[in-house]
């Protein structure tokens, strides 16, 4: 079923960690076979949260134990309540694996237990494979996993499967929610492409043409028809977790072809950052539960887009290069503006050191912003032809069942508003924002869009 993606075993070969993506109606009838091929001789040990378990973990436990491959007592995490990605739970899943006999991991669910899994199998050693219940996000098969260690969200290191496995009936028996946030996770690919269009053409950070492909041309069909999506359209679920997968992968490969590189500048940006400020800030939903992170990406999309759409209607002859000189705050300045923004989040001093590295003198600045106005019109045109409009982006968002607004997530508007600024202080990756900021209009839009009866309304 992977209809849209170039040759996966192109793809795999280049991957650090994945040796197989299957995606298909039976898939989880398959599994002892890839147990066999790459662990013989280990006992599988599934974790599971009691959602997970009963969707898809006792039936693969029954599949398993019926192909006669070894299982030991799966660990199964209770919910309610609400499951984090905390390294508290990694150390769960370590002591299991510890008291188990030459186990192989496997994961069974989308994020967190992935996450938990992932970092659990790098610090035993031990193999683990993944079986996706929902097209829930892209992190199935990045190198890395999203947890929370002393209160801090931050990316550990560790490495994706080797196995992947999605089961199509199983992902139309996933929540409709979970997968509009996945569907979310994709479409912020759209943004993330275009900030990375930006850092390419100012010199920052330059494209790289095998990892681009891998996502960008075929990203506008896996997100098409919203609707059949919604509805659990088998063709579209299988589109979109293929997506997701091999933005994983596009990280695996930058990561590994450029080490020195954000391995996440091929699949997210400055949407993604949005994410993280309103989750370490504690934002929850009507439920009381954290909003999912494809959800949250899915709002900064939105309030991203806004901001492309508002400095891309600049026209060149706009754009005043000594009052942007003028106007750029020597470092003194800038640290200060950065401790008002950044001073109420977990070690915000780090952000210091973050935003140094971004920093450049006038005269750099200078010379960066004579080489934008010149190639404006050039640039414009490959940002339109990028990026859905604003109206467009949240109908195709909106129809997929994701938030598009602030109150669809249960956060007032002046909360998400007064997340730019944090924003741009978050990563050394150079975004729309810092383009916007360059060019001294970043504060201008944003009081534009908070302004406006428009966006994010």
């Amino acid at each position: 079923m992977l209809k849209y993606g170039m040759e996966l075993n192109e793809i795999l070969a280049s991957a650090e960690d994945l040796e197989a993506l299957v995606i298909g109606r039976n898939a989880l009838s398959g599994t002892a076979g890839y147990i066999e091929k790459y662990w013989p001789g280990c006992s599988v040990l599934i974790v599971a949260d009691t959602n997970t378990w009963n969707a898809a973990g006792k039936r693969l436990y029954s599949l398993l134990k019926e192909d006669g491959a070894a299982c030991e007592d799966p660990l199964i995490f209770d919910v309610p309540p609400y499951l984090h990605a905390d390294y508290d739970n990694v150390l769960k899943v370590i002591k299991k694996a510890e008291e188990s006999e030459n186990p192989v991991l496997a994961a069974v669910g989308s994020g967190t237990i992935n996450d938990l899994v992932k970092r659990a199998s790098f610090e035993t050693g031990r193999p683990y494979l993944c079986v996706g219940t929902a097209a829930s996000m892209d992190g199935y098969c990045s190198s890395g996993a999203a947890l929370s260690k002393n209160g801090r969200k931050q990316t550990m290191e560790c490495p994706s499967p080797k196995v992947v496995i999605a089961d199509t009936e199983i992902l139309k028996s996933a929540p409709a929610k979970a997968n509009a946030a996945g569907y979310g996770d994709l479409a912020s690919k759209l943004t993330a492409g275009a900030d990375w269009i930006i850092a390419d053409f100012v010199g920052v950070d330059p494209i790289e043409e095998k990892v681009w492909n891998i996502i960008q041309p075929k990203l506008k069909g896996w997100l098409e028809s919203p609707e059949a999506f919604a509805s659990g359209d088998e063709e579209k679920l299988s589109g979109v977790f293929e997506g997701l997968n091999l933005s994983g992968l596009a990280m695996q490969i930058l990561g590994r072809s450029r080490p020195a590189a954000d391995s996440s500048r091929a699949a997210s940006g400055a949407e993604h950052m949005f994410s993280h400020i309103w989750e370490m800030s504690g934002h929850l939903g009507a439920d009381g539960n954290p909003v999912s992170h494809g959800f949250q990406v899915s709002l900064g999309i939105m309030c991203v887009t806004a901001m492309y759409e508002l400095l891309f209607s600049m026209e060149a002859r706009e754009i005043d290069i000594d009052f942007s000189v003028e106007s750029y705050p020597d470092w003194e300045t800038r640290a200060a503006e950065i401790e008002g923004n950044m001073k109420m989040l977990p070690s915000w001093e780090e952000y210091l050191g973050i935003c140094r590295m971004k920093y450049v003198d006038r005269g750099r600045l200078r010379e960066r912003l004579t080489a934008v106005k010149n190639g404006w019109d050039g640039l414009r045109i490959r940002i339109r032809e990028q990026l859905p409009s604003y109206d467009e982006m949240k109908a195709m968002l909106n129809a997929a069942g994701c938030p598009v607004r602030p109150s669809d997530i249960d956060m007032d508007r002046t909360v998400a508003i007064a997340a730019y600024a944090k924003t741009q202080c978050m990563r050394n990756r150079y975004t729309v924002f810092d383009l916007a900021y360059d060019l001294g209009v970043f504060s201008k839009y944003i009081d534009e869009i908070d302004r406006s009866s428009r966006y994010l309304r």
